[in-house]
This record gives C-alpha cells, sequence and structure tokens, in this order.
C-alpha cells in the first residue's frame, strides 16, 4: 500500500481523481454567500437599529438569542415602538409616556423615566462583572445578552400605553 500512496504523491504522474469533493463545493458557496449577504449588510441604508446590535450578519447568525416579542421589537425598531408607528402614520404621537423624548429604542434601553428598576437592575449586574455603563448596543448582545434578555422580559411595551392609534 505504502508503495501506491508515495505514486499517488508523485507530481510528475498522472491524475488518479480528479473530481472536487461535495463537501469542498458546498463550504465554498457558503461562504461566498455568507460574504455577499455580509456586503449587502454593511451597504444597506436599512436596519440602522438592528445594525446597532449585530454589526455582521456572521456575528449575528453565531449568536443563540431566544426570540419573543418584546426582544424582537427592541432589536429591529419595528413593533410596538411609537416612532416606527409613527412613521407608519398608525400614532399621531411619537412621544414616549413618559413625556421626555420620542419613544425609541435607545430611549427605552438608556433613559425612559418610566423602566428605571429595570435598568437598575440590568446596569448593576452588567457593573457587576466588569461592564461599563452605558453599553453601546452590540456589547449588550455580545457581552451581557442574559442580562439585556432578562430586561427585555421585564419590560411590557403595551403596559406603557405605546398606542394611541389614530382614528
Amino acid at each position: 500500500m505504502d508503495k501506491f500512496a508515495k505514486g499517488a504523491a508523485v507530481e510528475d504522474g498522472p491524475v488518479v481523481y480528479d473530481k472536487i469533493p461535495k463537501e469542498v463545493i458546498v463550504t465554498t458557496e457558503k461562504d461566498h454567500g455568507l460574504q455577499m449577504w455580509e456586503q449587502q449588510w454593511m451597504d444597506t441604508r436599512k436596519g440602522t437599529v438592528t445594525k446597532a446590535f449585530f454589526l455582521s450578519v456572521k456575528k449575528r447568525l453565531t449568536e443563540k438569542i431566544p426570540i419573543f416579542p418584546e426582544l424582537t421589537s427592541l432589536l429591529s425598531g419595528y413593533g410596538n415602538i411609537k416612532s416606527y408607528l409613527y412613521r407608519l402614520g398608525v400614532t399621531d404621537n411619537r412621544m414616549c409616556p413618559c413625556e421626555e423624548e420620542e419613544h425609541t429604542v435607545d430611549h427605552l434601553i438608556f433613559k425612559c423615566k418610566k423602566l428605571p428598576n429595570q435598568r437598575n437592575e440590568m446596569i448593576r449586574q452588567t457593573k457587576n462583572t466588569g461592564g461599563n455603563w452605558p453599553a453601546k448596543s452590540e456589547t449588550l448582545i455580545n457581552n451581557y445578552k442574559n442580562y439585556f434578555v432578562k430586561f427585555v422580559k421585564s419590560l411590557e411595551l403595551s403596559d406603557l400605553k405605546c398606542l394611541s392609534i389614530k382614528t
């Protein structure tokens, strides 16, 4: 057997197997598709809220994130967020129920005066593990995901009386 292996390894010898393994093609195409998706992600002006949390598609694909409506709203800026509903013409008012500023994802996470207890718990847990506050959105997902998810689960966006539907 060694004689055959050595014979196959000789550069000048005849090609015995010239097919590309299926796994190589699949892996190459997946990598190419991911690179194209990554480029589109970087080039688009859409999804700015989501892009603040996930700087790259590859990073997002590796994250295990629970899916529930409130988290989806905060990670996308869509859903029961008054600034979004105002843009759609669903509501007349884009102000947060705390009446301090526009009801946006950043406002809810970092400033809303109706959420001090929930936010303070997230801040405490973040700082106790060596983190700084305020943290960037991407840092909340990458480094403090469990605390952030717990914060989001403690929110009841509907309880903030976000909707004042146009009639």
